[in-house]
């Protein structure tokens, strides 16, 4: 126990004498250093200019955790290593910040210079003398020797240095404690991601999607900022390396800005609020797809500031809905402050100002495990609530049904016992019914035929003839077979009516109608009364030849008899105009009326007492 004590108190005391002369002593007894003490200054001079500054020129680092933050110039740090024993020793220099652009190590050993490869995050990977996710550099120790060290730092993002001095052996343990936990840490974001994605295929829900690209984003950003990507992906692209971690940030609060939304179930209440989160969206995603174009310093200062103000805004609507009792709106919120936690704690690092606070490892590690935790959970609730939700409704809707169904079945009943005592009535009436239709359709076909007579002559009336003309006109149309009118008129029958009577001019008019009929031989001919003492005949299939020869039949004879009437003994004529032609699909069965009464006209102004058909080819010559 004493010798252990002992060996404490020399370590302690050779280590506050080294930061007293800024002088690393190496004993048998040396393990490790850590931190380690250096002096920087900020040139872009070469190393033979740095070797003679003087000592007013440069700056001790204190407590060895040095962290600049963005400078515009290259740092250059410089210690003495002092081994103080005869044997010769292997080092491991430890830089634990891996976001350097570019780290290169000289050794002063007497008159010579070693000069070590360049590493860094913008230098090629096969530099590096150990591939770690640190920057390691390996250089050995002459028995009793004094080295000094410098190296150049040149990087566009933040220059932090927390250096350290390890044996093989030492650091071995030391990286073996730290990958295990590292590991672990990593491997379960990864089974969050995994187990989201898998739950997405399962039920195609993009929550459960946006869920595992957001725990991807987080993933990546650990494994990039730690310099872990090497070890799980590795693309030596240095516009990659320039802009991976500002899209990171971004990108990782714009899912979760989208997330929170679909989470939270908006509704009608509060249509401002989805107004802010989807512009909050917008604008974010706008600057996300503005990042490649702007340098890393500036679009890391970009992205950590709007990644701030998206997880403020958004924070802010959570905690409001909190207020309100909206369901899930605590657990968002607790995702959403872990992972600002995490956002304030980067603009600090990436500015210098992270003094006295906890590493960045253990910080981001337990922000990103808080937020990815908090999210799946509630992803899980969310998902096992809407099942019950859903059994919950289709339980109601069965027992809904089964209601419904009891009902039907005594409706059922009661209309069966209905329908048993109507079906009887029915049977009843229904033979009076068939009985009373019957009478009602003889009535009605009497009716009929009784509106299409014409009551003073006995044929056919106006009304009929229309009808029948435009059936007959379609026919013609269809078959193509010529159709026939006749228009006839009783000549000076006024003045038979002022001689005679109107008794007489009945009777004139019956003669007519009776002569007309017994002259149509077909039955397919119609004639009808069409108005006063005018006659209309329709004579389907039939030329002009066929419906003269009818026509003039029809006019001898009438002009021939002789007309018994109440007054006496009368002779009259008739003048006829007729119109046969095929029906065409420009026509219209009115234009045979039209055109026969002008026929009819014509005959009327020669004289009377004569036939006279249309010819449709010497109007239109």
């Amino acid at each position: 126990m004493l010798r252990y004590l002992w060996c404490y108190v020399l370590s302690l005391l050779l280590s506050l004498s080294a930061l007293a002369s800024d002088k690393i002593i190496i004993d048998d007894d040396f393990q490790s250093i850590k931190p380690l003490v250096f002096k920087y200054l900020s040139s872009d001079e070469s190393l033979a200019q740095i070797q003679q500054s003087s000592d007013s020129q440069w700056r001790s680092s204190n407590d060895g955790t040095l962290n600049l933050g963005i400078q515009p110039s290259a740092i250059w740090v410089s210690f003495t290593i002092s081994n103080q024993t005869p044997v010769n020793k292997t080092l491991y220099l430890l830089l634990e910040h891996p976001l350097l652009d570019s780290v290169r190590l000289h050794q002063s050993h007497q008159d010579s210079i070693t000069t070590f490869a360049a590493i860094g995050d913008r230098e090629p990977l096969k530099n590096r003398q150990i591939k770690d996710d640190s920057l390691v550099f390996v250089f050995n120790l002459d028995a009793n020797a004094n080295d000094v060290f410098y190296m150049k730092i040149v990087s566009q993002g933040n220059i932090k240095l927390p250096m350290s001095l390890w044996t093989p052996e030492q650091l071995l343990q030391h990286k073996t404690k730290r990958n295990l936990i590292t590991g672990l840490f990593l491997g379960f974001l990864l089974a969050l991601v995994f187990s989201n994605g898998l739950l997405f295929m399962l039920t195609h829900k993009a929550r459960f999607l946006l869920g595992s690209l957001y725990i991807a984003c987080l993933w990546t950003l650990i494994t990039v900022t730690f310099g872990l990507s090497y070890r799980y992906f590795y693309v030596d692209v240095k516009w990659l390396h320039e802009k991976n971690i500002a899209l990171l940030f971004l990108t990782a609060a714009i899912l979760l800005n989208f997330l929170a939304e679909h989470l939270l179930e908006l509704d009608a209440r509060f249509k401002s609020l989805i107004r802010i989160m989807r512009i909050t969206f917008v604008v974010s995603l706008l600057i996300l797809l503005s990042l490649p174009w702007f340098s890393y310093a500036t679009g890391l200062h970009i992205s950590l500031f709007s990644t701030l103000v998206n997880l403020v805004i958004c924070s802010g609507v959570s905690g409001f809905l909190l207020v309100k009792k909206q369901t899930y709106s605590k657990w968002i919120l607790l995702s959403q402050l872990s992972y600002l936690v995490a956002i304030i704690f980067s603009i600090f690092i990436f500015n210098g100002k992270d003094h006295n606070l906890v590493s960045m490892s253990t910080l981001f590690m337990n922000s990103f495990f808080i937020s990815s935790m908090v999210l799946s959970y509630l992803l899980i609730l969310q998902f096992i609530d809407r099942r019950d939700l859903k059994i919950q409704r289709q339980q109601a809707l069965l027992a809904e049904a089964k209601i419904k169904d009891n009902l039907q079945l005594e409706t059922i009943k009661i209309q069966q016992e209905l329908e048993e005592e109507l079906e009887s009535r029915i049977q009843e009436h229904t033979f009076e019914l068939q009985i009373t239709l019957q009478e009602l359709e003889e009535k009605n076909r009497e009716l009929e035929e009784k509106n299409t007579l014409d009551s003073l002559t006995g044929i056919r009336n106006r009304s009929y003839f229309d009808k029948k003309l435009t059936m007959e006109f379609r026919r013609s149309h269809r078959e193509q077979t010529p159709l026939a009118v006749m228009m006839l008129d009783i000549d000076f029958f006024k003045k038979i009516n002022d001689t005679f009577g109107h008794l007489a001019g009945d009777d004139a008019i019956r003669f007519v109608a009776h002569t007309i009929q017994t002259s149509l031989k077909r039955p397919s001919d119609e004639v009808c009364r069409y108005g006063g003492e005018e006659f209309a005949v329709i004579l389907p299939n039939t030329d002009t030849e066929g419906a003269l020869l009818v026509a003039e039949a029809i006019r001898a004879q009438i002009s021939e008899a002789q007309v018994h009437t109440t007054a006496g003994i009368i002779n009259m004529t008739i003048s006829v105009g007729l119109f046969s032609d095929i029906a065409q699909r420009n026509h219209e069965p009115n234009q045979y009326t039209a055109l026969a009464d002008k026929a009819l006209y014509q005959a009327k102004h020669a004289g009377r007492n004569q036939v006279v058909f249309y010819d449709d080819t010497a109007q239109r010559d």
